[in-house]
């Protein structure tokens, strides 16, 4: 069964750290071109597998699920034929139609990995999965891990000037983070609220992490700009404190009763502008 290269890093026990990340190095993201853009216009989307700058691999069209745009209440499915690689990115042409505030989504299928404990516990940690960590390193657990994992990933860019709330629709995906606000009608200093849904249900204090394009702490890029925790109702909120690209992230983790697997992860980001 083929594997993400996250995961391949995973098992050979390594924290890859790339100088010029802005988030941890595994994830995945889904940006556009320019997130301004005006009717009839082609706007290209790439899809990033490992940092929010760089991706480390393109995507296998097997894995993507469904690929879902959303305009002015109508949601179509490019196929999956558009899609065309290079230099380890998958992008896909979008040829935007009517004015207002689009969102695309990509999720993909599920995938399965084993690792050792100690490659485990680095990987949770590396990557903030904060809650699975405390709960494994309080088992005292020594025994291999399998994990089921899949990412789910949307980009919200604005068409022409008028507003829609399409921004804010969900994709059917198994985690999803949906803005409450239309970012393109924010100011900087005015807060951003979202609210995080999984398998259709309020994901409540669920870990969740933003950051921005550029964004450096001490001097270096790494890490996330805010960490926060979303209340019972799955919502949370933050001020962005700079403009520019912006993105929400979060992976969903939690122990499971199956044969085959011992957890189960879904990793989920959304991508947007601050002006």
């Amino acid at each position: 069964m083929k594997k993400d290269f996250f995961l391949q890093v995973a098992v050979l026990g390594l924290t890859l750290v790339i100088s010029s990340s802005t988030a941890t190095a595994h994830e995945m993201f889904l940006k556009a071109e320019d997130y301004y853009v005006e009717p009839a216009e082609t706007l290209v989307l790439k899809l990033l597998n490992g940092t929010f700058d760089e991706s480390l691999n393109a995507i296998n069209r097997e894995r993507m699920q469904v690929v879902s745009l959303v305009n002015n209440g109508r949601t179509t499915y490019p196929p999956l034929s558009a899609w065309y690689d290079a230099e380890n990115t998958s992008f896909l042409d979008i040829k935007t139609t009517s004015p207002g505030t689009y969102v695309v989504g990509v999720s993909l299928r599920q995938n399965i990995i084993t690792l050792s404990a100690e490659d485990f516990t680095t990987y949770l940690r590396h990557d903030g999965i904060l809650d699975t960590l405390a709960e494994f390193e309080a088992s005292g657990s020594k025994n291999e891990v399998t994990e089921y994992y899949a990412k789910h990933v949307r980009v919200i860019f604005q068409v022409g000037d008028e507003r829609t709330e399409d921004f804010s629709q969900a994709l059917g995906h198994p985690v999803e983070i949906l803005l409450q606000d239309n970012p393109y009608d924010l100011t900087l200093g005015e807060s951003l609220n979202f609210q995080v849904i999984y398998e259709g249900r309020a994901a409540g204090h669920q870990l969740v992490y933003a950051g921005y394009q550029g964004f450096q702490r001490d001097g270096v890029d790494d890490g996330h700009a805010v960490s926060l925790r979303t209340d019972e109702n799955g919502r949370a909120s933050f001020v962005p404190e700079a403009k520019g690209i912006w993105y929400i992230s979060l992976i969903h983790m939690k122990r499971i009763e199956d044969p085959d697997a011992d957890y189960r992860s879904d990793w989920a980001t959304v991508t947007f502008e601050i002006r």
